[in-house]
């Protein structure tokens, strides 16, 4: 899953979704595959890839309900 946009405040870099969710890029990637989060690839550098915040929000907050016992 890859198409092309213009990075921008609602889009974040893997290293930025990386320490926004506190783990390690082996387990992003898993929760990439996992939660069927879109990649995308960054215009003005076709090397990265980027995540809409709003996926990496809710894989947060599914956490925090995971957490705090509430199924996600």
């Amino acid at each position: 899953m890859s198409s092309s946009i213009k990075p921008n405040d609602k889009t974040l870099t893997l290293t930025e979704a990386q320490e926004m969710l506190g783990v390690s890029r082996t387990t992003l990637w898993r929760l990439i595959r996992t939660y069927k989060i879109q990649t995308l690839t960054d215009l003005l550098d076709n090397r990265s890839k980027l995540v809409r915040k709003a996926d990496i929000e809710r894989v947060l907050a599914d956490a925090e309900k995971i957490r705090q016992g509430i199924a996600a």
